[in-house]
């Protein structure tokens, strides 16, 4: 097990430096800073939404994929107590399945989004807004929720324990009496 914890941080550290290096790599379009729009001289407009994200759209899904992995992975390794802790805990496991939810809602957003760059005269509706605004309402913006109940709830139980607090005091006494010395 401990193979597999070391190897997936370079994983996803690999997965996320290629999709940059695809991303740089994608040649930029004409238009691609937008052009003139016929009304206003002084607003740009993008035109056509499929062709401006032909090529860079899954790239940059990969490299915010990874990114969210990574975060999440940060959290369940440092919701242990013991960084070595080679098997699943309750707390590690709520952090993943955190991930997992936050991932899923991100991507149903980048499918999404593609879909109306698909048809962008008639977009999917949920509710009053496009599929893929509503995602980011709802889903983007209170998917990291659960990190923050599952951390703010955890808290004094995972991170400052009454051990590690009375350990901070002693050292911040001997801290302070060490300075008084002369």
């Amino acid at each position: 097990m401990k193979r597999a914890t070391t190897a997936f941080p370079a994983l996803i550290l690999i997965v996320m430096w290629s999709a940059v290096f695809w991303i740089f790599s994608v040649p930029e379009m004409d238009t691609g800073h937008g052009f003139a729009h016929e009304q206003f001289s002084e607003m740009d407009q993008g035109g056509d939404g499929a062709v401006r994200h032909d090529g860079i759209i899954f790239p940059g899904w990969l490299l915010a994929s990874s990114i969210i992995f990574i975060f999440g992975g940060l959290l369940a390794w440092a919701a242990e107590k013991s960084y070595q802790a080679t098997h699943v805990t309750v707390r590690r496991l709520a952090f993943l399945i955190s991930m997992l939810v936050y991932e899923t809602v991100f991507t149903i957003l980048f499918l999404e989004y593609a879909d109306s760059l698909a048809a962008p005269d008639d977009p999917p509706f949920i509710g009053s807004f496009p599929a893929a605004t509503w995602w980011l309402l709802f889903g983007v913006w209170l998917a990291p929720g659960l990190f923050i109940a599952i951390f703010v709830g955890g808290f004094h139980r995972w991170i400052a324990t009454p051990a590690a607090l009375a350990k901070f005091h002693d050292l911040v006494a001997a801290n302070a009496s060490a300075a008084s010395d002369p």
